[in-house]
């Protein structure tokens, strides 16, 4: 991202506390970026911790601290978002009004392209801004986005504000399908299952789901702020286009070390129980949320992250049987199984 071979770029970095975003902290120190990261002043360090970083404490919803954070940055990534909340207004303060702040200060600080070269803003969206699909039609960048949650519609309108954003800098746009790997813990409820022999298969309709570890998703993020030439969606796929069920039940076995067998679970009392809920506290629960409930009634989740190889080179290497074992020990490392 320079020309200048001694000049390691600065890169912005929002959600480096979290699960994804602290694995993108750490793929930016490896591939030699100097990293500022964003945090909240009641954010965890625990992933952050000892590494060669700067974090600083900020609003992102205020314009002066988006300066801040963007202030001699040579690219973002904005990670940070709200993936489990109540009331749609909630995703789209966290979502979009964030992004657009974002936004608004690259195109302050970013008025020229210094050196030749547009930085690049490279914005975390989700499989969910561009709505379900199946094993046998995974979903492509040339479709139109159909998002069926609140969720999925403000990372669709954070989208938008992406790509009509004034300003001299690169955009491309990240949309992961599910995530796992280590420091997550939204998959423990299905690893402790596979510990002890059994999954859970939630309702009849979803035939088939894409899955990412959160190193390749970071190491995808990571591809798209290096390749000038990236512009615009790119999903991102572990090179399986996606497992059915019984795919996934055997990188649970592969995980556990044992063999899982699959007690099927209808959703009708899940969703009756998200009306019942979902409107409180309690409907920030995955079980519980109505985006979640509505997400298992969908046809599948996959996606074809071809476009994102032919154009970085990016190749994962994480397939889930391989993901998922090395997640179950670092649970077991952390005391978390």
């Amino acid at each position: 991202m320079s020309d200048n071979p001694g000049h390691h770029p600065l890169i912005a970095l929002t959600g480096a506390t979290g699960f994804l975003g602290s694995h993108i902290a750490d793929c930016l120190l490896a591939r030699g970026f100097r990293v500022r990261a964003s945090v909240r002043a009641t954010s965890s360090l625990r992933w952050l911790e000892g590494k060669d970083l700067e974090t600083v404490v900020l609003d992102l919803d205020q314009p002066a601290d988006a300066d801040r954070l963007l202030e001699g940055a040579d690219g973002i990534i904005h990670c940070a978002g709200v993936v489990s909340e109540t009331r749609p207004g909630d995703y789209e303060h966290g979502n979009v009004d964030i992004t657009r702040c974002l936004l608004e200060a690259a195109t302050r600080r970013w008025s020229e392209a210094p050196g030749g070269h547009a930085p690049a803003f490279v914005f975390i969206s989700s499989l969910a801004a561009h709505g379900p699909a199946t094993l046998d039609n995974p979903a492509l960048e040339s479709n139109e986005s159909a998002p069926i949650t609140a969720y999925g519609r403000s990372k669709r309108d954070a989208e938008t504000a992406v790509t009509r954003a004034g300003g001299l800098f690169r955009r491309a746009i990240l949309r992961p399908p599910a995530l796992y790997g280590p420091r997550d813990k939204d998959f423990l409820p299905l690893l402790r299952l596979a510990k002890a022999g059994w999954t859970v298969r939630l309702g009849r309709t979803m035939n088939g789901l894409s899955l990412v570890d959160g190193r390749d998703a970071a190491s995808a993020a990571v591809a798209l702020l290096e390749c000038p030439e990236a512009e615009g969606v790119f999903f991102v796929d572990d090179g399986t286009r996606g497992y059915d069920h019984r795919g996934l039940v055997a990188a649970l076995s592969a995980a556990a070390g044992r063999r899982v067998r699959t007690i099927p679970v209808p959703l009708w009392p899940l969703r009756a129980a998200s009306q019942v809920f979902g409107r409180g506290p309690a409907g920030r629960l995955p079980v519980l949320n109505k985006d979640r409930v509505r997400d298992l009634s969908a046809v599948g989740w996959a996606c074809d992250g071809r476009r994102l190889v032919a154009m970085t080179g990016f190749e994962a290497q994480w397939d889930a049987a391989r993901g998922l074992t090395d997640t179950m020990e670092f649970c077991r490392r952390e005391g978390w199984l």
